[in-house]
């Protein structure tokens, strides 16, 4: 009998999610917050997780029972949503998993939750310090789908960097300089993310929270990428170690996978160069940047 899986958030990474799971043979549901068109091969169901799990309406139309439950409410300041959405997501769906006897939860997190800025390399060991309020969001919504975890239900928590993909190019802000040339930057190919999430749901649904670092493997400084795409590492504006033109607050960390790639998992596109050929740019300057 085909395993039954509940995906909330089908946006840019959740709706390719959906489509893989039900092409690996799940039986999946979407749940939309506003109505939308269920991806290929699922079943959307209109509701908003926060509430669904105490919503007669949005229950009614889920499968009774449900296996897997996927969410993809991926954290990212850059669409300016409130902070606070993401804790309140992640309760409504510990209270969902509870609600339809789930027995393996998949939370999309962010590794923006480490929030080193000294380029160190970070593990999923590493101590957890918010010292912002979207560090201390991201930090409560793990706490809050970790209580999930019983002796009958696992929960993965997947800390996705840099996404990036078919209808989200990176290449630009890095071509005019807009990151600070000495920032390590750290990229998850969305369709690996996606492939990471069917991964982790064929792993043994043992009771506990595991939580894996998902990136490609191979951070790469900015100046690095601006050479690849233009030939300079810097432009003419730029001072290196100057918050210049770049993010205020941005991270710079190297990102170890070791966790998730020890399940068997590994990255179809292994470095950010070559997603950005698949991207179809070309890069000039690639040759300067592994000399």
């Amino acid at each position: 009998m085909a395993e039954r899986t509940l995906l909330v958030g089908p946006g840019w990474l959740g709706g390719p999610t959906a489509e893989r799971l039900a092409a690996a043979g799940h039986r999946v549901w979407t749940l939309h917050r506003s109505g939308g068109t269920a991806p290929r091969g699922c079943v959307a169901v209109t509701g908003d997780v926060t509430t669904a799990a105490t919503a007669p309406v949005t229950l009614t139309a889920l499968p009774p029972a449900v296996e897997h439950l996927v969410v993809c409410v991926a954290p990212s300041s850059a669409r300016g949503d409130s902070y606070a959405i993401y804790p309140a997501a992640a309760r409504g769906a510990q209270a969902l998993a509870a609600a339809l006897g789930v027995r393996h939860v998949v939370y999309v997190s962010s590794t923006g939750i480490y929030d080193r800025h000294d380029g160190s390399e970070v593990s999923e060991s590493v101590p957890i310090a918010p010292t912002n309020p979207r560090v201390q969001a991201l930090l409560d919504a793990e706490q809050a789908i970790a209580s999930a975890a019983s002796d009958r239900v696992r929960v993965d928590i997947v800390r996705a960097a840099g996404l990036y993909g078919p209808g989200r190019d990176p290449a630009d802000r890095f071509a005019r300089g807009a990151v600070p040339p000495d920032t390590w930057c750290n990229f998850s190919w969305r369709d690996d993310v996606a492939e990471a999430i069917r991964h982790l749901l064929t792993q043994p649904a043992a009771s506990s929270v595991h939580v894996f670092n998902c990136t490609d493997g191979h951070p790469v400084q900015a100046a690095a990428i601006r050479q690849a795409l233009t030939g300079s590492a810097r432009s003419r504006h730029e001072v290196a170690g100057a918050d210049g033109p770049g993010t205020a607050g941005r991270s710079s960390q190297r990102i170890r996978t070791d966790a998730l790639q020890a399940t068997g998992w590994q990255p179809s596109v292994p470095t950010v160069f070559d997603g950005l050929r698949r991207l179809g740019h070309t890069l000039p300057g690639l040759a300067a940047t592994v000399s």
